[in-house]
Protein backbone atom coordinates (compact mmCIF):
# COMPACT_ATOMS: atom_id res chain seq x y z
CA UNK A 1 0.00 0.00 0.00
CA UNK A 2 2.98 2.54 0.91
CA UNK A 3 4.52 1.53 -2.07
CA UNK A 4 1.62 1.99 -4.12
CA UNK A 5 0.94 5.26 -2.79
CA UNK A 6 5.02 6.82 -2.83
CA UNK A 7 4.46 5.61 -6.82
CA UNK A 8 1.36 8.16 -7.60
CA UNK A 9 3.23 10.49 -5.49
CA UNK A 10 6.55 10.43 -7.48
CA UNK A 11 4.26 10.20 -10.91
CA UNK A 12 2.37 13.21 -10.20
CA UNK A 13 5.64 15.02 -9.11
CA UNK A 14 6.96 14.02 -13.02
CA UNK A 15 4.38 16.22 -14.46
CA UNK A 16 5.91 19.59 -13.52
CA UNK A 17 9.89 19.94 -13.46
CA UNK A 18 11.22 20.71 -9.62
CA UNK A 19 11.22 24.90 -9.37
CA UNK A 20 9.28 25.52 -12.11
CA UNK A 21 6.03 27.63 -12.34
CA UNK A 22 2.56 26.67 -13.59
CA UNK A 23 -0.83 27.54 -13.83
CA UNK A 24 -3.65 25.86 -14.52
CA UNK A 25 -5.10 26.85 -18.03
CA UNK A 26 -8.88 25.38 -18.87
CA UNK A 27 -8.93 23.17 -21.97
CA UNK A 28 -11.10 23.82 -25.21
CA UNK A 29 -13.44 20.99 -24.26
CA UNK A 30 -14.69 22.13 -21.13
CA UNK A 31 -14.17 23.52 -17.81
CA UNK A 32 -11.37 20.56 -16.02
CA UNK A 33 -7.95 22.36 -15.62
CA UNK A 34 -4.63 21.54 -17.34
CA UNK A 35 -0.91 22.55 -16.31
CA UNK A 36 0.64 25.57 -18.05
CA UNK A 37 4.25 25.39 -17.40
CA UNK A 38 6.20 28.82 -17.60
CA UNK A 39 9.25 27.25 -17.95
CA UNK A 40 11.48 28.97 -21.07
CA UNK A 41 8.70 31.83 -21.01
CA UNK A 42 9.93 35.64 -20.61
CA UNK A 43 8.40 38.43 -18.13
CA UNK A 44 7.91 42.06 -18.64
CA UNK A 45 5.07 44.34 -18.06
CA UNK A 46 2.35 45.47 -20.01
CA UNK A 47 2.46 48.66 -21.69
CA UNK A 48 -0.60 48.36 -23.69
CA UNK A 49 -3.30 46.31 -25.85
CA UNK A 50 -4.68 47.33 -28.92
CA UNK A 51 -7.17 44.23 -30.35
CA UNK A 52 -4.18 41.52 -30.79
CA UNK A 53 -1.51 43.51 -30.35
CA UNK A 54 0.70 43.86 -27.05
CA UNK A 55 3.56 46.54 -25.80
CA UNK A 56 5.38 44.53 -23.30
CA UNK A 57 8.66 46.66 -21.69
CA UNK A 58 8.73 48.88 -25.12
CA UNK A 59 8.26 45.95 -27.83
CA UNK A 60 5.43 44.90 -29.39
CA UNK A 61 4.11 41.55 -29.98
CA UNK A 62 1.64 39.74 -32.01
CA UNK A 63 -0.98 37.37 -30.27
CA UNK A 64 -1.62 34.19 -32.17
CA UNK A 65 -5.12 33.36 -33.04
CA UNK A 66 -5.35 30.46 -30.62
CA UNK A 67 -3.76 32.00 -28.26
CA UNK A 68 -3.77 30.90 -24.35
CA UNK A 69 -4.84 33.92 -22.61
CA UNK A 70 -4.77 33.45 -18.95
CA UNK A 71 -4.39 34.84 -15.13
CA UNK A 72 -1.57 33.71 -12.38
CA UNK A 73 -4.63 31.42 -11.22
CA UNK A 74 -5.03 30.26 -14.50
CA UNK A 75 -8.47 31.20 -15.12
CA UNK A 76 -9.09 32.42 -18.80
CA UNK A 77 -8.59 36.24 -19.55
CA UNK A 78 -10.32 38.17 -22.30
CA UNK A 79 -7.59 40.58 -23.65
CA UNK A 80 -10.12 43.45 -22.51
CA UNK A 81 -9.77 42.79 -19.30
CA UNK A 82 -5.88 43.40 -19.12
CA UNK A 83 -5.02 46.34 -17.58
CA UNK A 84 -1.64 48.27 -18.78
CA UNK A 85 0.90 48.00 -15.78
CA UNK A 86 0.18 44.35 -15.68
CA UNK A 87 3.03 41.79 -15.38
CA UNK A 88 3.25 39.12 -17.85
CA UNK A 89 5.33 36.14 -18.92
CA UNK A 90 4.66 34.87 -22.29
CA UNK A 91 6.18 32.36 -24.93
CA UNK A 92 7.06 33.19 -28.13
CA UNK A 93 6.22 30.58 -30.95
CA UNK A 94 7.57 31.91 -34.45
CA UNK A 95 7.85 35.72 -33.32
CA UNK A 96 4.35 35.41 -32.01
CA UNK A 97 2.77 35.01 -28.24
CA UNK A 98 1.34 31.98 -28.40
CA UNK A 99 0.59 30.85 -24.18
CA UNK A 100 0.39 34.23 -22.03
CA UNK A 101 0.29 34.34 -18.29
CA UNK A 102 -1.10 37.56 -16.69
CA UNK A 103 -1.07 38.83 -13.10
CA UNK A 104 -3.34 41.79 -13.04
CA UNK A 105 -2.96 44.59 -10.72
CA UNK A 106 -4.80 44.19 -7.20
Amino acid sequence: MTYTMFLGVLSILTLVPIGAHSVYAETEQGSEAMPLSTVGFQSGVIDEVLGSTIRIDGRTYVLKAAAVVVTHEGEALELERIIPTSLVKFHLKEGHIDKMVVTLPQ
